[in-house]
């Protein structure tokens, strides 16, 4: 019996960046804190699109946790392509998986990460249930 290779994770966004020279640091490739800032680019972005505004009021993303991990070294001059998956869902948070790879070449892999976002009321403090217009977007439900 031949077993059918589970399927690919389903990209939930995809953003271009070009490699500023101010990115590298002392040991000619990017620093790692601008790794950082291409994922947050990406998951703001990503909301924005869903027409979640990432402005603190109400009720909306906060990060909880990130797992990076560094693959390959990025210099300058550099296209990349970060991208967003979803990994899980649950009652008042979700995890992305998210990947920076080479923008001309996606076997190129440079970066892979980890984020959990927890769904807040800022002003009360406290989780609150992820919208079920952002769980039908990552879960891929009609």
């Amino acid at each position: 019996m031949t077993k059918t290779p589970p399927a690919a994770p389903r990209l939930l966004h995809s953003l271009k960046i070009q490699v500023r020279w101010g990115d590298m640091d002392a040991l000619g490739h990017v620093n790692n804190a601008e790794y950082l800032r291409y994922f947050e680019q990406s998951r703001v972005q990503w909301l924005e699109t869903l027409g979640y505004q990432t402005t603190g009021k109400g009720c909306g993303p906060i990060l909880a946790t990130m797992k990076v991990t560094y693959l390959k070294p990025v210099v300058y001059p550099s296209e990349l392509e970060v991208r967003l998956l979803p990994a899980r869902v649950g009652n008042t948070s979700f995890t992305l998986a998210s990947e920076i790879v080479n923008g001309r070449d996606a076997a190129e892999r440079f970066t892979e990460g980890e984020f959990v976002i927890v769904w807040l009321d800022y002003a009360a403090g406290k989780p609150v249930p992820v919208p079920d217009r952002l769980r039908a977007a990552l879960t891929g439900a009609p």
